[in-house]
């Protein structure tokens, strides 16, 4: 019999793991876990009679995972990440465009294959518990968090209150889109402050500006000399690739700190190759960089 305890003890430990890969790349991000209780899924299996069961379609999420993320952008990074590390089951995810004429909610939820580590804590489905083996990942904006947490609770399970309500019930979708709005303009605030940065000749200031991450130290004197000296790398710090930046990130981390120096010496290695900048990045960091084929 399957140990609903179980659910609990791998969602702790896959929530650990993956909110470790994150915050090693520098991104910006909260992550929670939870695992299923036996109330739970009961409720679930009641709710939807014979919709699940050993011969047809599974439980996924007894074990789920929230990563809440500051930017919009940084929705398909994770993904990217994340399919690096772990299975991802394609065909029953769910990943919705959106509709540009409608307010509607738009789910971002990825079904994983539990590695081995953890599939042996979780027993074989039964017929009374019929769980697969995997675990969903739910990934969303800090914005959006608190509009999904009472849009689930307060609509999504309170699906009688809203009956003959059609036009609330568009009215709350559309606090979505107003929110989904302020992310766009925190964006584009961001992206303005990177270009005054750019003006003033504040290298740091733009690097954080315009890759909004986690640094621990700021550019060295022998960086920012650099960029003093060379109007054409310093332009081309306003369009670095933030995607290619951290997918190099993640097949590099734990192994370099995060400094905006080694930052800008990645961002180098995998775009400017500029010799100058190449000759003031550390061997170690070379060497570390060649190993992993960036």
């Amino acid at each position: 019999m399957i140990s609903i305890s179980s659910f609990m003890h791998v969602a702790d430990a896959l929530r650990k793991e993956i909110e470790q890969e994150l915050i090693s790349i520098g991104l910006l991000c909260r992550v929670f876990g939870r695992g299923k209780s036996a109330l739970s899924l009961q409720a679930k299996l009641q709710s939807t009679p014979g919709k699940y069961n050993l011969k047809g379609k599974l439980i996924q999420d007894a074990i789920g995972i929230r990563v809440v993320l500051y930017f919009q952008e940084d929705i398909e990074i994770v993904d990217q990440v994340l399919r690096l590390k772990y299975q991802c089951d394609d065909k029953s995810s769910t990943i919705d465009k959106p509709v540009d004429t409608v307010f509607s909610v738009s789910r971002y939820n990825l079904v994983f294959r539990l590695p081995p580590i953890f599939s042996r804590d979780i027993a074989n489905p039964t017929s009374t518990l019929p769980v697969d083996r995997s675990f969903e990942v739910q990934i969303r904006t800090t914005l959006s968090e608190g509009w999904h947490e009472v849009e689930h609770d307060l609509r999504y399970k309170r699906k009688d209150d809203w009956l003959g309500a059609d036009d609330l019930s568009r009215g709350l979708n559309g606090v979505l889109a107003t929110l989904e709005t302020a992310e766009w303009s925190m964006r584009k605030i961001f992206d303005e402050l990177a270009y005054k940065h750019y003006k003033s000749r504040k290298w740091d200031g733009l690097i954080h500006s315009v890759l909004r991450m986690r640094i621990i130290t700021p550019l060295s004197l022998p960086v920012c000399d650099f960029f003093d000296s060379n109007t054409e790398a310093a332009r081309s710090l306003i369009r670095i690739n933030r995607m290619n930046v951290f997918r190099a990130l993640s097949k590099l981390a734990p192994r370099i700190p995060l400094t905006a120096d080694n930052i800008i010496f990645v961002w180098n290695k995998i775009y400017f190759k500029n010799q100058e900048l190449t000759a003031l990045t550390p061997r170690i960091i070379i060497d570390t960089m060649n190993s992993s084929e960036i």
